[in-house]
């Protein structure tokens, strides 16, 4: 699997580029919305699901307030029911904040949103200031996985910041964007100049 694949609402997913082999890494216990014939099971890419579970045990072994996975592959079709749901609720606005069918980074398996445990209590209202998501951005690269949407880059990601949505490209990718301060789509776009040289 390519783990530097950019899916964004200018370049669609295929369908050779879903994922072969996927894992569980946990339960979502605490849906927000819930469709018939869809697994509880929140799915990883197989090499993603592995590096995150050892992420999640080192940092909550550290940590009062838990991190727990809240949202990771999703299909196409479970997508389209998403976006129908809350553009049936809050008609076009909806499309600033959920991605259409095929263009989620959800469907390579390699995304994964985070919610928290605090004082035993689930939420996945992440504001970006929690000190266990600060410390995740902070660390997570040492995992091969970079905070996707960082606040002041909406005009290069196309969506707002999300602190809670983490994305799998490998290590080395993973250092160089924390090093960088640089977004995925600027890193290809470095490397596709670079290319043309």
């Amino acid at each position: 699997m390519d783990y530097e694949i950019i899916i964004n609402k200018n370049k669609c997913i295929k369908n050779e580029e879903l994922p072969k082999k996927l894992v569980a890494i946990g339960k979502n216990e605490h849906p927000t919305i819930s469709f018939e014939n869809e697994t509880d099971d929140i799915l990883l890419e197989e090499t993603a699901a592995l590096f995150f579970i050892k992420m999640m045990n080192d940092f909550n072994s550290s940590h009062i307030n838990k991190l727990i996975p809240d949202s990771g592959y999703r299909t196409i079709e479970r997508q389209k029911r998403l976006l129908k749901y809350y553009y049936d609720r809050d008609g076009e606005e909806a499309f600033s904040y959920v991605a259409p069918p095929r263009s989620s980074e959800h469907h390579t398996g390699l995304a994964i949103d985070i919610a928290l445990i605090i004082n035993g209590k689930y939420t996945d209202d992440i504001t970006g200031e929690e000190e266990e998501i600060i410390d995740l951005q902070s660390i997570c690269y040492k995992y091969g996985y970079i905070l996707r949407y960082p606040k002041g880059k909406e005009e290069i990601t196309g969506y707002k910041y999300e602190p809670w949505h983490f994305r799998f490209v490998g290590l080395n990718l993973a250092k160089r964007i924390h090093e960088s301060g640089l977004t995925l789509e600027e890193i290809k776009q470095l490397k596709y100049v670079k290319k043309l040289k």
